[in-house]
């Protein structure tokens, strides 16, 4: 019992980065996020395995057939989680712009009027997710969490480059 609530914490953690918008590691995070990754990996098979071997022996039946089950349901959840979010959530991709200065941007436009944004600069991956409205040549993107660092909310198009009209510094984005 104290391990299946070990893997349930571990894989409640994952779960939670897998949500667009609260993945963002830096790289001390990342040694962490790969140990988790570990213990969780080898916790699970390994639960899963004894679960299965009682099982054929006839103990415990329904309570193997749930662990097993569940463990499952969980290390699926943990692999695509995000993928099926953004099926779901986002829809169908629109445009998407991207720029690769000393900071990689990437901002995903979805038919929904939904957008997905990534940076990573030297040492930290951040997402952003919100809505957005495109009039003319202008993007306004909406947050539903705090603005980024790197990306602003007024955005000029002017045939595929983008302009940044309320960023720190410059950069050249393209839509691709």
């Amino acid at each position: 019992m104290i391990l299946f609530f070990i893997i349930g914490v571990l894989s409640f953690s994952l779960i939670y980065l897998k949500i667009p918008g609260y993945g963002g590691l830096c790289d001390a995070d990342q040694i962490v996020f790969v140990l988790v990754w570990f213990v969780f990996f080898v916790t699970s098979v390994g639960f899963m395995l004894n679960s299965w071997i009682f099982y054929n022996k006839n103990n415990w039946k329904p309570y193997r057939i749930f662990a097993i089950s569940v463990t499952a349901a969980l290390i699926f959840l943990c692999i695509f989680l995000r993928q099926i979010i953004m099926f779901v959530q986002f829809g169908n991709e629109k445009y998407v712009i991207e720029g690769e200065n000393f900071v990689f941007v990437k901002i995903q436009l979805f038919e929904n009027g939904r957008f997905f944004a990534k940076t990573f600069d030297v040492a930290c991956d951040r997402e952003s997710v919100g809505t957005y409205e495109l009039s003319k040549n202008t993007l306004e993107l909406h947050f539903e969490n705090e603005n980024p660092d790197y990306l602003g909310t007024t955005y000029q198009i002017k045939n595929s480059e983008v302009i940044c009209l309320n960023c720190d510094q410059d950069y050249n984005l393209k839509i691709k």
